[in-house]
C-alpha cells in the first residue's frame, strides 16, 4: 500500500486531497446551512464559497506537502541505501580483519583468538601445524603469483577435508594451524593423513602441461585444559620439526622429549623441484 502511495505524483496527490476536501466542505456546509437557515436565496452563494475556499487552500498546500513528502521519501531511500553500504563496508572490514584474503582461512590473530576461546570447551582437542615442504622453491622457480595460487589450493583442501567445527588459519607465510575440537590424538593423526594425502594428490600446474607435486609436513599434539597456548604451539612445532627431520611429507604426533627446530621450519635447504609431466588425462 505504501509503495502505491509513493508512486503517485505530487499533482495527482494534490488533486485527490483537494477533491476530498471540497466534497467534505460542500456536504458539511450544505447540511449545517439547511439546519440553521433553511433554503433561502443565500444558500447557493454559500455553497459556492464552500467549493471555492477549499480549492483555494488545498491546492497550494497540497502541492507543497506532496513535494515535501517526496523529498522525505527520497531522503529515506538514500538513508537506507547508505545504511546498506555501511553494513557491506563493515562486513568487508570484518572479513579483512579476521580472514586471510588469499586462502579464505582465518588469519593468525583470529586463529589464535579462536584457539584460546574454544580449547577450554572440550577435554579432548588436537592442534596441528601444517607447513608446505620446500615452498621457497616454488616462489624462486615460478614466481610469487604461482606460489599464491598454491596457497589458495591448500585453503580449498582444508575447506574440503576439515569438519564443520574444525578451525583452520594461516599463521605464517606457508604455515597453517588447525584446531580439532573434541578429537583424540589418534583421530587427529588420521585427519592429518587425510589432509596430507589430499594435498599430495591435488592437481597443481605452475606451467602448462607441467605438474608440481606439493607435499606438507604436519605436527600434531593433543591438548589438555591445563596446557598453556605457548606450550601447545611449541609441542606442535616440535612434532612438525620431527616430520621435517624424518624426510618430510608425513604426519608426526608429539611425544615427550621432542624439541622444536632452532629456526623456522620454512627455512629449508633448496632441492630439485618435484616436477611431473602429466599424463594425457591432465593434458
Amino acid at each position: 500500500m505504501n509503495e502505491l502511495v509513493h508512486s503517485i505524483s505530487p499533482i495527482r496527490q494534490t488533486a485527490i486531497i483537494s477533491a476530498i476536501a471540497v466534497l467534505l466542505s460542500f456536504t458539511l456546509t450544505g447540511i449545517c446551512y439547511l439546519l440553521f437557515y433553511g433554503m433561502d436565496d443565500r444558500f447557493w452563494p454559500a455553497m459556492t464559497m464552500a467549493i471555492v475556499v477549499p480549492w483555494g487552500i488545498s491546492i497550494p498546500l497540497g502541492l507543497y506537502m506532496s513535494k515535501q513528502r517526496f523529498k522525505l521519501i527520497g531522503l529515506t531511500n538514500r538513508l537506507k541505501e547508505a545504511q546498506g553500504n555501511l553494513r557491506k563496508a563493515n562486513k568487508a572490514l570484518e572479513l579483512r580483519a579476521n580472514y586471510d584474503g588469499m586462502t579464505g582461512l582465518l588469519n593468525r590473530d583470529s586463529f589464535l583468538s579462536q584457539l584460546n576461546k574454544l580449547r577450554t570447551d572440550q577435554d579432548n582437542n588436537v592442534l596441528m601445524i601444517v607447513d608446505v615442504d620446500h615452498f621457497k622453491d616454488i616462489n624462486d622457480s615460478f614466481g610469487h603469483p604461482v606460489g599464491d595460487q598454491a596457497l589458495n589450493l591448500l585453503g580449498k583442501v582444508f575447506h574440503k577435508i576439515l569438519r564443520k567445527n574444525d578451525i583452520a588459519g594461516r599463521i605464517g607465510g606457508e604455515e597453517f594451524g588447525i584446531f580439532l575440537p573434541d578429537t583424540s590424538a589418534p583421530e587427529g593423526q588420521i585427519i592429518g593423513e587425510m589432509v596430507r594425502h589430499e594435498i599430495e594428490n591435488m592437481i597443481f600446474e605452475p606451467c602448462q602441461n607441467m605438474r608440481h607435486v606439493i607435499t606438507v609436513s604436519i605436527g600434531v599434539t593433543d591438548m589438555a585444559l591445563h596446557h598453556q597456548r605457548s606450550a601447545l604451539m611449541e609441542n606442535a612445532d616440535a612434532a612438525l620439526f620431527a616430520a621435517k627431520r624424518r624426510g618430510r611429507n608425513q604426519v608426526v604426533l608429539f611425544e615427550p622429549g621432542m624439541r622444536a627446530s632452532p629456526s623456522p621450519p620454512g627455512r629449508e635447504q633448496p632441492r630439485d623441484l618435484n616436477l611431473v609431466v602429466p599424463d594425457s588425462k591432465f593434458g
